[in-house]
């Protein structure tokens, strides 16, 4: 049986809202670690951990979002 386009849409939403908010994690580990080493860490480090978690935040909501609506079949 394949997925319908939204159950499609909504487990691509999940899968990447999980993976930018595990990238973000693991820069903001990788900040703590290179402050700890009393070294300064790349700019980039910074932007991801910033962003991403907000980025993943809302495509996480977008899955629960796109699930309530296939739910209710609208």
């Amino acid at each position: 049986m394949t997925p319908s386009a939204p159950a499609a849409l909504a487990r691509a939403c999940l899968i990447s809202g999980v993976t930018v908010t595990a990238l973000s994690f693991a820069a903001l580990l990788s900040i703590l670690g290179f402050y700890f080493a009393d070294s300064v860490p790349h700019a980039s480090l910074y932007w991801i951990a910033l962003w991403g978690f907000p980025a993943g935040f809302v495509l996480m909501c977008l899955h629960m979002v796109l699930n309530l609506k296939r739910r209710r079949g609208h």
